[in-house]
């Protein structure tokens, strides 16, 4: 015998989120915004004089490291609040475009 089975409804819930959860969040891309802008303006100078290692900016302020656990650690001890706003990357020593060294296989 074969019986046709009705769905299950998918029921999606968002749950509450408190104003202080909120104005939160909205402080931390506010400070993530100032981040980036610092970034933006002092991009050059922070390339050339730490290509190679991990770099993080947190409250406008520059952390460099050659560990990215220990460079987060030192951004986080300096600027404690939740949803600072960290922007982080690694500095590649590599210029120019990438060559992949393998290629997909094309089916004939």
């Amino acid at each position: 015998m074969i019986r046709a089975l009705q769905p299950t409804p998918l029921v999606i819930e968002f749950p509450e989120v408190s104003d202080e959860e909120r104005a939160a969040a909205i402080a931390g891309n506010e400070e993530f915004k100032k981040n980036v802008e610092w970034w933006n303006a002092h991009v050059k100078e922070v390339r050339d004089a730490h290509t190679g290692k991990f770099v993080c900016v947190a409250g406008q302020e520059l952390f460099v490291g050659d560990d990215p656990i220990k460079v987060l650690a030192r951004a986080k001890a300096a600027h404690p609040s939740p949803g600072s706003g960290f922007v982080s990357l690694f500095l590649s020593p590599h210029r120019g475009p990438k060559i992949l060294s393998t290629w997909p296989r094309v089916s004939r």
